[in-house]
């Protein structure tokens, strides 16, 4: 977006916000967050709208808040998304900060070029997770589970981030760990002016990602952030995030006759020349305001510039004949001075309405999307990369290219123009509630070379949710929703391919137990994908030549619990069966997906002894899937135990000492966490037993 948009939208939402209403402030202060911005983009208002209760929310959401990841001692997106059933991990090669996933059986990287989360409620690629910047992580299972958002098949992922608030208070926080794990940050909010709610916060993070596996992941941020509120009649915030990060790719473990190889876990087979870099900057304004005592209005913008340098190095195709057993060729790659642009802009005005006897909750929604890449390749030669056995590795052999300027170069492109428009009503009638919506996508997509045929595409996605009160602590609800997601690939015909299609089946049960202490939900599903991808087989050197692959269905139930069982005991659980197969397709049709697995179960759960102690246990636990879709290679079903134990005391009036002791994996369990998608030699093994210690100074 141009810097004189931006500069117009924040000049201009004050002004429009002041001159509606020239009351005295409300004597009341907001006493959490001054930016409902932030609240907008909550899992149920996400959803809905409008904020609710889940209890209230005829789909399945989930929110995993900093103080719950914290206390398990996660460190990275994937361990957040434990506590979600139907939720997967799948592979990522940008450092462990950024990784794909898989939702109720559907990969939310339709294609090799980025994941896909949100942020704040608004879209990105790429986003790295970056803990100390993290308020919560809210999904939403499902296609449609959100207004006004154009959501994965599976589901959507927003991270929220953290906020202004109207009072004093700030955290340093330091981790040191195995495998040069360690990580600095500090945060600081404080008002500006209590009298004319203004407030900043300012976040900075220094982190290094265990490196048991000999590749260095280093990240550095800093987030600062302003805020305006005039009561309830508008919120206003503004921020800038920046951060860089330096890493290897990690490509794992190939796979033979059907498994992973029999390797030690820790052994890298990957020699990039140099190092990788990513440099995200993020600019956003937002605002809304109370148009009148029903209506409210709400804008957010969003600008996100993306400069990154790619080193590969990766086994490729199959081990080598006369070769000894286990010998693989290798290649390099080398993306260098690749750039990503995207200019977010989202608009809403919602509106309760009593008409008949029944509320009406009204919601329309406009929002403009826009994303473009520039990401030139250098023909890297195959002499500088020779081949590797994985049984017994002879390093120090890959080389840089002697004159890299002077290397052959291809591009690869990235445009996409989507407008999306969204209408919804709630009509709230005794214990019954009816949602009702439909949403526009008109988009136009290219991903490819230069030349590559462009997508235009314009479709409409409808939904209906219903809910019934069973009682003050009991809901009903069952939902038909639908959506699109682009694919980011191309043909070998250089053809950009359609978006995936999917469509959703869901009924559900919410409650609340022990006076709302604890939370429970149960979800059956059935979601079906259209338009899905795979590789083209026509060309099997190319692997980045895609066609369409027919169709998936997956089926699933999901539940969890979680809250205070007693006063000392905090219990999270989550359970997902899930079975996720092809459906027409000529080359897989009948096999199931890969990275899913049937049955998995997480536990969770905190004893508090007294006196600042609490010892916690967490179970992560999946049984086997496959980990190529043509069925062929088989990643083993685990268990994985963590132990934490923590310790807090007051060190003055208002501040807090906090250390915690974790050791992960403490049973040393080999396992695997995932496979690539569309290539069973990249293999991604889970880390063995690991001790860290964090200390947290809260002021």
């Amino acid at each position: 977006m141009p810097a004189t948009s931006l500069t117009i939208a924040l000049a201009v939402l004050p002004g429009f916000a002041a001159a509606q209403s020239t009351e005295a402030p409300d004597a009341v202060l907001p006493p959490v967050r001054i930016s409902a911005v932030a609240d907008a983009a909550s899992a149920t208002a996400l959803a809905l709208g409008i904020k609710a209760a889940p209890l209230e929310t005829p789909f399945s959401i989930n929110s995993v808040p900093a103080d719950l990841f914290r206390a398990q001692g996660a460190t990275t997106l994937q361990d957040v998304l434990r506590n979600v059933p139907g939720a997967q991990a799948d592979s990522g090669f940008n450092g462990s900060h950024t990784q794909f996933f898989v939702l109720r059986g559907a990969v939310t990287d339709s294609g090799t070029g980025s994941n896909r989360v949100m942020r704040d409620g608004v879209r990105l690629s790429n986003y790295p997770f970056t803990p100390a910047f993290v308020e919560a992580v809210d999904v939403l299972r499902g296609p449609g589970a959100a207004v006004a958002l154009r959501s994965e098949p599976g589901g959507t992922v927003n991270i929220v981030t953290k906020q202004p608030q109207l009072r004093n208070f700030g955290s340093a926080l330091v981790t040191v760990g195995q495998s040069n794990a360690r990580e600095i940050s500090v945060d600081l909010n404080r008002v500006l002016s209590a009298e004319t709610e203004w407030a900043g916060r300012i976040t900075a993070t220094r982190s290094t990602s265990s490196e048991w596996r000999h590749v260095p992941d280093e990240l550095n941020g800093v987030k600062v952030g302003v805020a305006k509120s005039g009561g309830s009649r508008y919120h206003l915030r503004a921020s800038v995030e920046a951060t860089n990060q330096t890493y290897q790719p990690d490509y794992g473990l190939p796979s033979l006759n059907g498994r992973p190889v029999d390797v030690p876990l820790d052994r890298q087979l990957s020699e990039p020349f140099g190092d990788s870099t990513t440099r995200n900057r993020i600019v956003d304004l937002a605002g809304d305001v109370a148009l009148d005592a029903l209506t409210r209005a709400s804008l957010q913008l969003t600008h996100l510039e993306a400069d990154s340098t790619s080193i590969k190095n990766v086994l490729n195709g199959s081990p080598l004949a006369n070769q000894p057993a286990g010998t693989w060729a290798r290649v390099s790659s080398w993306e260098p001075g690749t750039t990503r642009r995207i200019n977010a802009v989202t608009g809403s005005v919602s509106r309760d309405q009593a008409l008949a006897g029944m509320t009406h909750r009204l919601y329309i929604g406009l929002d403009y999307y826009e994303e473009s890449l520039f990401q030139p390749t250098r023909s890297v030669p195959a002499s500088t990369s020779p081949s590797i056995n994985v049984y017994n590795p002879v390093y120090g052999r890959v080389t840089a290219p002697a004159n890299p300027d002077a290397l052959p170069m291809s591009l690869t492109t990235q445009s996409l123009y989507a407008f999306g428009a969204s209408l919804q009503d709630q009509v709230d009638l005794g214990e019954w509630s009816l949602v009702a919506g439909a949403r526009l996508d008109r988009q136009n997509f290219r991903y490819g070379t230069t030349s590559v045929l462009p997508v235009n595409e314009s479709r409409w996605s409808p939904k209906v949710a219903v809910l019934c009160h069973l009682g003050a602590s009991d809901t009903v609800y069952a939902n038909v929703s639908t959506g699109i997601s682009p694919n980011q690939v191309a043909s070998s015909t250089n053809q950009s391919l359609p978006s995936r299609r999917a469509a959703q089946q869901e009924i559900g049960w919410k409650s609340q137990w022990l006076g709302g202490a604890l939370a429970s939900d149960l979800a059956a599903y059935r979601l079906k994908q259209r338009n899905m991808i795979s590789s083209d087989l026509s060309t099997p050197s190319n692997l980045f030549d895609f066609d369409l692959a027919g169709e998936a269905t997956s089926r699933g139930i999901e539940a969890t619990l979680g809250g205070k069982l007693t006063e000392r005991l905090a219990l999270q659980a989550s359970y997902a069966y899930t079975q996720a197969t092809y459906g027409y397709n000529a080359t897989y049709g009948g096999k199931q997906v890969p990275n899913v697995a049937r049955h998995v179960l997480n536990l969770w759960g905190q004893w508090e002894w007294g006196q600042g102690w609490k010892s916690g246990v967490n179970v992560a636990t999946q049984s086997r899937r496959w980990a190529d879709e043509a069925n062929t290679t088989t990643l083993p079903g685990y268990a994985r135990v963590d132990l934490l134990q923590s310790w807090s005391t007051r060190v003055g009036t208002d501040q807090t000492l906090e250390l915690q002791l974790s050791l992960r994996n403490v049973l040393d369990k080999a396992y695997y966490v995932s496979s690539h998608l569309h290539v069973a030699r990249w293999v991604t093994p889970g880390e063995g037993r690991a001790v860290a210690m964090t200390a947290r100074y809260l002021f």
